[in-house]
């Protein structure tokens, strides 16, 4: 269990470092612009935060995406 939840986090960290390169956003683009943390956010980026609803929220939002895409593959 503990390590399906590892590859979930995992999935999930390239899902937002690809949207937000898609998007030309730096991490510091992230934080400045979406009220995020810089750690908290690398945090996402490297797999080892789970994200609560609101931040997926906020992450689909500072990608243009819906909750679904952002999820995709995940």
């Amino acid at each position: 269990m503990a390590e399906e939840r590892q590859h979930v986090r995992r999935r999930f960290a390239r899902r937002c470092r690809a949207l937000r390169k898609r998007r030309k956003l730096s991490q510091l683009d992230m934080v400045r612009h979406h009220d995020f943390s810089l750690s908290h956010y690398q945090k996402l980026e490297r797999g080892v935060l789970d994200p609560r609803l609101s931040t997926l929220e906020k992450l689909a939002e500072a990608f243009g995406v819906s909750l679904s895409v952002l999820l995709k593959g995940v």
